[in-house]
C-alpha cells in the first residue's frame, strides 16, 4: 500500500495529464510545447496516457499552468450568455481538473477552511456542487424540488416563480445539524431566490453559513443576500 506521499505524488502526476489532456483541446501541440519547454512527442505521450510524468515535471507542468496561463479567461471563454440573458456555463464541465485547479487557488484565500459540508441543488449547478465538497474534502448535502420519502422529515422553503407560481425546495434534516458550517454552491446568480432558499433551509436547522460561491452571474447581489454573508462569484459576465 502507498503512503500517503506517494498517494499525492501519484495523484498529482495523474492530475497533470488530465490538465494537458484538457488544455489540448484548446493548444496544439506546438503551443503546449512553447509553454512547457517540453518535447511535442512526450506531450503527446502524456495525453495519449501511453507514459506518466515523472514527479518533477508533472509539479512543473502544474506550476506553469499556475503561473503562464490565464486560467479564468480559458474558463470565462466557455461561458455563453445568449440574447434573452441567459447564462449558460455547462461548457466549464469539459474542463473540470482545470476548473477545479482554478477553483482551488480562488477559495483558498477567500473561504475559512473549517467548513465541514457543502449545500447545493439538485439542478444545474450539483456538479459545481461536487467539485467544491471535493476541494474541501467533506459531505455534499443535496437540497431538492421533491421528496424522495414520506419516511424521512425535511425542512420546506417555498420560492416564488413567478406571480402565479410557488415552488418548493426540500432538505432533509438528519443530514445537516445544528452548529453545522456550511458554504453553499449554486451554478448562477439570477434573482437570487434560489440562494436565499438554501440560506434560509440551512439556518433553520441552526447552521452557520460562512459563504457561498457562485460559478457566474450577470447581476448585481441582492442587498438582502450580499449583507447576510460572503458570496464568492467566480465569473462576472
Amino acid at each position: 500500500m502507498f503512503s500517503q506521499n506517494k498517494e499525492d505524488n501519484l495523484r498529482r502526476r495523474l492530475i497533470s495529464i488530465e490538465l494537458l489532456q484538457e488544455l489540448k483541446t484548446i493548444y496544439t501541440y506546438k503551443e503546449l510545447s512553447e509553454i512547457f519547454n517540453v518535447q511535442e512527442s512526450l506531450l503527446c505521450r502524456y495525453v495519449n496516457g501511453n507514459r506518466i510524468p515523472s514527479e518533477k515535471q508533472a509539479a512543473e507542468i502544474i506550476t506553469k499552468i499556475k503561473e503562464k496561463l490565464t486560467m479564468s479567461q480559458i474558463l470565462r471563454n466557455q461561458i455563453k450568455v445568449f440574447d434573452d440573458g441567459f447564462i449558460d456555463v455547462s461548457n466549464l464541465l469539459f474542463f473540470p481538473t482545470l476548473l477545479k485547479l482554478h477553483l482551488s487557488l480562488t477559495l483558498g484565500v477567500k473561504i475559512n477552511d473549517n467548513i465541514n459540508k457543502i449545500v447545493g441543488i439538485a439542478s444545474n449547478g450539483l456538479p459545481f456542487a461536487t467539485i467544491v465538497a471535493s476541494i474541501y474534502d467533506i459531505p455534499l448535502i443535496i437540497a431538492k424540488k421533491h421528496k424522495d420519502s414520506t419516511f424521512l422529515r425535511y425542512l420546506e422553503e417555498n420560492v416564488k416563480e413567478s406571480n402565479s407560481v410557488v415552488s418548493s425546495i426540500y432538505l432533509r434534516e438528519d443530514l445537516i445539524k445544528k452548529n453545522d458550517k456550511v458554504v453553499l454552491v449554486d451554478d448562477v446568480l439570477r434573482s437570487g431566490k434560489t440562494l436565499t432558499a438554501l440560506y434560509n433551509l440551512a439556518s433553520r436547522a441552526g447552521a452557520k453559513i460562512l459563504g457561498a460561491i457562485i460559478i457566474a452571474s450577470g447581476h448585481k447581489l441582492p442587498p438582502e443576500l450580499e449583507n447576510k454573508f460572503q458570496i464568492i462569484t467566480l465569473f462576472r459576465i
